[in-house]
């Protein structure tokens, strides 16, 4: 959902029904995944995978069971979302899908990708010039063969209703080949008592989008060099070197962080495992332009759009730091898992219940951007 034009209006309003981004955890659950399920007998055989922070799905083959429990073989899908003005934007949608089919992946067991392969749409507005398209799919190009998963199909449409870039980006893979005596293991989750670490700074897709979008304004205030570095995180935002450091360490679950920001996927990795959690808000990683960036422009930075880290469980979080520190990703233990559901963030002396995430700030930065627009500041 855009948070420009006629939407983008509306969301400004205060009376609006919902929050730009994702639906919270409530809507989704009664109006996506009851609906799915209730009106389609195979809809509730099948429709488990995609959902409250798990935005990848695994599709066993006709050898395995669907009722299985612990194993299957098959293919794995996973989606992203984004918009903006943003020349990364396409790179943005791609590596969020990776990402996701990445830590997928990873918390299968599996032990590697067969054809993996992504499917960009690009819905574009009339009056977008031929050379900024061109610019947004050389980068995502670029940034394909660096990641090493080709782009099979990008299908670019100019709508009369877009008023900015919305990129869909689908990448799917086949699951290594595994024997019957060798299958791979479906269900790989966090426990209580482990460690969470969390990888590179909070906040880093957000930071980067705001950043280049407000370059000038930024460095008014700020020297140029800390505004354009922001404008740079956009180098951060895969997760496969990481991925790769936790899975050989013995992590037991990895967590794509993005909408919602740090706050948002601590609370999908506590409610997807089961578990509750305790987070030292004072260890959670922040870069200084970061800190810059929100406080410029009143945002929580908590709640920042965090594509580009990791939340992983592991049972000695320590030693998974010192590893990832050694093949150069900064990392810190925030917290623990802990038994029951409560998920609380502590500062301090001073202890408060985390809650579900309630929208993104950075569509509150984009909500600012065009307040300033229609009133000329």
């Amino acid at each position: 959902m855009s948070c420009f034009g006629v939407v983008g209006r509306e969301c400004i309003k205060r009376g609006f029904v919902m929050n730009c981004g994702k639906l919270t955890e409530s809507i989704y659950e009664r109006s996506v995944i009851k609906v799915v399920k209730t009106n389609s007998t195979e809809n509730r055989k099948f429709y488990d995978g995609a959902g409250l922070g798990a935005d990848c799905a695994v599709l066993a083959d006709s050898r395995t069971p669907h009722n299985a429990d612990e194993t299957c073989s098959g293919s794995i899908s996973g989606q992203a979302m984004a918009s903006g003005m943003d020349k990364k934007v396409i790179v943005r949608a791609y590596l969020a899908a990776v990402n996701h089919v990445i830590a997928c992946c990873a918390n299968k067991a599996v032990s590697g990708l067969q054809y993996a392969h992504a499917n960009i749409t690009v819905a574009i507005p009339e009056k977008m010039r031929e050379i900024k398209v061109r610019s947004m799919i050389e980068a995502v190009s670029v940034q394909a063969e660096d990641t090493g998963i080709p782009i099979l199909t990008c299908n670019v449409e100019v709508l009369p209703a877009v008023v900015e870039p919305v990129v869909t980006c689908v990448v799917n893979a086949g699951m290594e080949n595994k024997s019957d005596s060798n299958p791979a293991v479906l269900k790989k989750r966090a426990l209580t008592g482990e460690d969470i670490v969390m990888t590179k700074w909070l906040g880093l897709e957000g930071t980067a989008v705001i950043a280049q979008g407000s370059l000038e304004k930024l460095c008014r205030r700020y020297p140029a060099d800390i505004v354009e570095e922001a404008a740079d995180f956009y180098r951060y935002l895969s997760i496969v070197p990481e991925a790769a450091t936790a899975v050989k360490s013995g992590a037991s679950y990895l967590h794509v962080l993005r909408e919602g920001g740090v706050f948002g996927g601590l609370w999908e990795l506590a409610a997807v495992n089961g578990v509750g959690l305790v987070v030292d808000l004072k260890r959670i990683p922040v870069r200084q332009e970061t800190v810059e960036v929100c406080e410029f422009f009143d945002l929580n930075p908590y709640e920042l759009m965090a594509g580009g880290s990791l939340l992983i469980a592991a049972p000695n979080g320590g030693e998974l730091v010192r590893v990832l520190d050694a093949s150069g990703v900064p990392a810190a233990v925030i917290g623990r898992t802990a038994p029951g559901n409560d998920r609380i963030i502590r500062h301090g002396e001073e202890s408060r219940f985390l809650e579900p995430a309630n929208g993104d700030q950075l569509y509150r930065y984009y909500a600012h951007a065009l307040r300033n627009y229609y009133t000329g500041g």
